[in-house]
């Protein structure tokens, strides 16, 4: 899994997002993430139609927007787990 999620370093939703993902990425060596601040990747941002932030992508793909903690991102994941 290779999540994207574009910030900006004024978001206070930003953070739990990243720190999220991040965790994720930390226990599991099969996911990245990868944290792209808006502000510097003007074209990127653009290309991809972001228009609130924190925006994730998944494999390139549209994941999330908003805050989303740890256990609904891992909800979205695992659907079938119920």
């Amino acid at each position: 899994y290779r999540f994207e999620t574009f910030v900006s370093l004024s978001c206070q939703n930003c953070a739990d997002v990243v720190q999220a993902l991040n965790v994720m990425a930390v226990i599991n060596p099969r996911i990245r993430s990868v944290t792209v601040d808006g502000a510097l990747f003007q074209d990127e941002v653009a290309a991809r139609e972001v228009m609130a932030v924190p925006t994730t992508f998944l494999n390139g793909e549209p994941f999330g927007q908003g805050r989303t903690s740890l256990e609904e991102i891992l909800a979205r994941l695992d659907g079938g787990a119920a």
